[in-house]
């Protein structure tokens, strides 16, 4: 039993493959016998004649279409158009008699239409589909014409595709860059218009490459942060060539963010300045880090896209090559931002100077994450000078000699020895007596102040008293209740 399934299996596989290998076979003919011009070329003085043959296809209207698009191909390549060409039909029947007008749209080629004419169609149906032809004809005095206006034409745009990549040469050389890409650009457009402009066309994406591979995008200062309160350090992006390094000026950028909802915006546009340089903020993020790229806009390329797919995926390679990356983290405004400490004590109305205790303070700002340094004020430091005044002179002080720093952490304490309670200080409640207890008290304003503009971007206040047996123990204790209410500043 065994074996005879073994036959009959193999019996089966052997029929299947006969029927896979058998040939097509021909059903049936739109006429008896194949017309002479399937074979033979026909000729004549008033038209020229093009064979177009249809892929095979199961659907004869689709075949017969191809077959139409073909055969004016064959034409429009004769009179010197590039295949590269869309086609529209329109079917007339009169008397049983079909005639098919082909509206041509030459891309690229000015205003030109070809009226043309189907003479005959001929199809062949097989068992696995149509095989579809057809002779199209058209006028010689038409077609003479085109190929006259064509030459000409493309013999134009070749002066003008050779002057444009000539001038562009000559501008990158220079180091302008962007009216470079421009020429190089409309040559590469120009150029692609005629199958004989190959040579132009193909420098043309050259001379493309080398002007977007020479250049360099950086980052012209310090960004690190993006902050709680909205904002984020200055994106200072410069860009120049290595052609000749100089700036690359009225160059499109474009930007993205690895936080999607993020706000990003460029301060003064998207393209370079004068100087190569556009300014980014990233305005809002929910979001702990951001990493952002920037290169040059692909929006320049659009006609470059349309035309050659492949070499504008060249050109977006490039586009990621040349790309920045910058990295901002979260952080609060205040403590990313460098800043100065100043710390004047006012005892009996004198202002002094204490840089031990302010280096302490400092100290202390910097362990909660202040870019803090302590600066030596003692210059412009005058005992009688008012709150007011002095800070002025403070702030004007560190515009000059400290450049680098955009923040003012202004400590002011004003120290005041109450005296001794139940004899300088008394409660009608109470009779303490001789308490022998000291009071010492502390007023202290904090004032965080933007150096370049004045305004108090953060202030807080805040008053603790320490007491003892003598005066210095009770100003002991006030300085370290003194760190303890600090800390409600950070927080």
């Amino acid at each position: 039993m065994k074996r005879f399934l073994l036959i009959l299996l193999v019996i089966f596989s052997c029929s299947s493959q006969v029927r896979e290998n058998t040939p097509p076979k021909l059903i049936r003919a739109s006429s008896p016998s194949q017309p002479s011009w399937v074979l033979k070329k026909k000729q004549s003085t008033d038209h020229y004649y093009f064979v177009g043959i249809g892929k095979k296809n199961k659907n004869l209207q689709e075949a017969r279409k191809s077959a139409i698009e073909d055969g004016v191909s064959r034409l429009l390549e004769f009179i010197g158009f590039r295949a590269t060409t869309k086609f529209q039909s329109k079917k007339e029947y009169n008397d049983d008699s079909l005639k098919e007008e082909i509206i041509q749209t030459i891309e690229g080629k000015a205003s030109a239409s070809v009226i043309t004419e189907v003479e005959d169609l001929y199809y062949e149906e097989y068992t696995d589909g149509y095989v579809f032809y057809t002779l199209i004809k058209s006028p010689v005095k038409w077609v003479e014409q085109e190929r006259k206006r064509l030459r000409e034409k493309v013999n134009k745009e070749k002066e003008e595709a050779t002057r444009l990549l000539g001038e562009a040469k000559t501008l990158f050389e220079n180091g302008e860059i962007v009216k470079a890409l421009d020429n190089t650009i409309s040559a590469f457009e120009i150029s692609e218009r005629a199958e004989e402009n190959s040579d132009l066309y193909a420098e043309s994406k050259d001379l493309m490459i080398q002007i977007l591979s020479s250049l360099r995008i950086e980052l012209n200062n310090k960004a690190n942060f993006f902050y709680k309160e909205g904002g984020s350090d200055e994106i200072e992006i410069y860009v120049k060539t290595t052609k000749n390094f100089k700036a690359v000026k009225g160059l499109l950028l474009d930007f993205d963010c690895s936080d999607k909802e993020a706000l990003v915006v460029a301060k003064k546009g998207l393209q370079t300045d004068e100087k190569g340089v556009a300014i980014f903020n990233v305005e809002k993020s929910g979001a702990n880090n951001l990493e952002l790229g920037f290169s040059f806009s692909l929006k320049r390329f659009d006609i470059v896209k349309k035309l050659d797919e492949d070499f504008y995926n060249d050109l977006k390679k490039y586009n990621n090559i040349v790309k920045l990356k910058v990295n901002l983290k979260l952080n609060d405004r205040l403590k990313a931002v460098s800043s100065a400490l100043v710390l004047i004590d006012v005892e009996n109305e004198q202002n002094k100077y204490s840089p031990k205790f302010q280096e302490e303070i400092g100290a202390k700002f910097a362990s909660r994450g202040f870019q803090v340094q302590t600066v030596d004020i003692s210059k412009v430091l005058k005992s009688k000078d008012s709150e007011e005044s002095l800070r002025d002179k403070i702030i004007n002080f560190l515009a000059k000699e400290y450049k680098n720093v955009k923040n003012l952490i202004l400590i002011y304490r004003n120290h005041n020895y109450l005296g001794e309670i139940g004899k300088d200080i008394k409660f009608n409640e109470y009779d303490l007596g001789d308490s022998q207890i000291k009071i010492y008290e502390i007023q202290t304003s904090i004032s965080v102040i933007d150096i370049a503009t004045k305004e108090t971007l953060k202030g807080y206040k805040f008053s603790l008293k320490g007491q003892g047996l003598n005066k210095n123990q009770a100003i002991e204790n006030a300085e370290k209740r003194f760190f303890e209410k600090l800390d409600e500043f950070f927080n």
